[in-house]
């Protein structure tokens, strides 16, 4: 499926075509001036917002990574976290026949690995998920692979088939963390940069001992501006607001002045009057 891109936010482009809306309407203006398009101009603002949200996917069971044979339902969700009513879906950018808000994947194949996006009518498509499908006994399963410092992530020793695990021993980078008899999910609280590196667990399926595959985790140090991201399109948007407000303020300055010198100029070329 051809999906479209954008090469700079959205917000960005909206609010520069309204300007260039507005700019068009300076240049032309004459001495007849037009009826003011503020009001408009925000309605379609508003309106173009609206219908370019972006969905999210979420996975159920949380997890990216699964062992052949498992089952995932894959959601597509708006903005305020209700499923949409349909969806397109694409796998590797192969557009998909499903086309509920629900993508199930049972008994996964190796080749379902991939990434999938959903897609609502009028909306964009959303950012990737990625979903990895392995073959063996164990499989060490992430709440999240990239975390901050101050966050917290939990894993978890996956057997094949949901087979029992017992005698399990969780790794960091080769040093044991935790030790269960039975399989329990372990949670790593207020996480540093020392919580980052390869990580893997030890279990026994059927009297057997076995091993997963190590699964590297890193932690980012925190980025203390941040919340710039989020501040910036709301100035943009005021900004934009006030542009607005002040662009019909000043038409309407100018046509009641202009009406003024039209009403003078009528009275001096009254005949009755002069």
């Amino acid at each position: 499926m051809i999906q479209k891109t954008f090469p700079s936010p959205f917000w960005l482009q909206v609010y520069f075509k309204a300007l260039s809306l507005q700019s068009s309407r300076r240049l032309g203006a004459t001495e007849e001036m037009p009826i003011p398009m503020g009001g408009p101009a925000l309605l379609w603002m508003a309106l173009l917002l609206c219908h370019t949200s972006k969905p999210t996917v979420s996975l159920n069971p949380p997890w990216n990574r699964i062992l052949k044979d498992d089952t995932v339902t894959l959601i597509c969700h708006e903005n305020n976290s209700l499923e949409v009513n349909s969806a397109v879906w694409t796998h590797n950018n192969i557009r998909l026949e499903e086309t509920s808000s629900r993508l199930n994947i049972v008994k996964a194949r190796i080749q379902d690995s991939g990434e999938y996006r959903c897609q609502n009518k009028d909306s964009i498509p959303s950012e990737p998920v990625y979903l990895g499908v392995f073959a063996g006994w164990l499989l060490l399963q992430a709440s999240a692979e990239v975390v901050t410092e101050g966050e917290s992530f939990h894993i978890r020793c996956h057997g094949w088939r949901n087979q029992n695990v017992s005698k399990v021993t969780y790794y960091r980078n080769g040093i044991a963390l935790k030790y269960w008899y039975d399989s329990i999910d372990m949670s790593i609280t207020n996480v540093t940069v020392r919580d980052g590196g390869r990580y893997f667990c030890t279990g026994c399926i059927r009297r057997q001992n076995h091993t997963s595959d190590p699964l590297n985790i890193t932690v980012k140090k925190g980025d203390k501006y941040s919340w710039l991201q989020f501040l910036i399109p709301v100035l943009v948007a005021i900004l934009f607001a006030v542009d607005t407000g002040l662009f019909v303020l000043t038409q309407q300055q100018l046509a009641l002045l202009l009406k003024t010198k039209r009403t003078r100029k009528g009275r001096k070329l009254d005949p009755k009057k002069s």
